[in-house]
């Protein structure tokens, strides 16, 4: 992107501080979890690839070892679902099906820092992620990847849910 610091609030500007808007993102991470809403945000990233001719990177992390035994069988019971690598499958089926690159990472640990060292290795312009959409003490308890991730990231973050 052209500038991504916005120094002033809505009410501080005028129509000289507006500036033509130039988006250029090249490089798109998707992070993936196998999740009904991860297939989602893998659609949208594939096609905002498509749209911006730009690569795609598309990342699993397996905090199988990195969650305590209680907080995975919560989550997994919470969403019905146990994450997997099979989001990256579905990602590379769907970049393939679309004309865009796609490049899979598998990493193990902490999902938000992973995900977030990996936009910044692979200099990404886009974090793309799905979210349960998690509310309460869910929330509370097992925390929100796609949080923690929107806080600690220097890129944007489009969640999908």
């Amino acid at each position: 992107m052209e500038s991504n610091h916005i120094d002033k609030k809505a009410e501080e500007m005028s129509k000289s501080d507006i500036e033509e808007v130039v988006l250029d993102v090249n490089r798109i991470l998707l992070a993936t979890d196998g999740s009904k809403p991860s297939i989602l945000a893998t659609k949208y990233a594939v096609g905002m690839a498509e749209l911006f001719k730009a690569e795609l990177i598309a990342i699993f992390v397996d905090e199988q070892f990195a969650l305590l035994p209680q907080e995975r069988m919560s989550e997994e019971a919470y969403e019905g679902i146990k994450h997997t690598k099979a989001g990256l499958n579905v990602a590379e089926w769907y970049a393939e099906k679309n004309g865009v690159k796609i490049e899979t990472i598998c990493k193990k640990g902490n999902a938000p820092k992973n995900i977030v060292r990996v936009a910044e290795k692979e200099n990404a312009d886009l974090i793309i992620m799905g979210t349960t959409g998690r509310t309460g003490l869910k929330r509370i308890t097992i925390g929100s990847v796609a949080e923690m991730v929107m806080k600690a990231s220097h890129v944007p973050v489009m969640v999908v849910r």
